[in-house]
């Protein structure tokens, strides 16, 4: 593998611009029509956190924080 050194910038060029796109990615907002959706769905009654992951903390949850 005498040649890894040489690729190594170009790892490191690919590695950084693909974690700009996630980055951005992971900013950006979500559609409206996703937004009203999650709002949707946190209307709907769950008895005692069925169907919740445990310790995990419902949509609605994390916005009244």
């Amino acid at each position: 593998m005498a040649n890894r050194p040489q690729n190594k910038p170009w790892d490191t060029l690919i590695d950084e611009n693909l974690k700009k796109v996630f980055v951005e990615d992971a900013n950006a907002d979500l559609p409206p029509h996703l937004m009203e959706l999650l709002d949707r769905l946190d209307k709907i009654p769950v008895a005692n956190g069925a169907g919740q992951a445990a310790g995990m903390p419902s949509h609605s949850q994390e916005e009244a924080e």
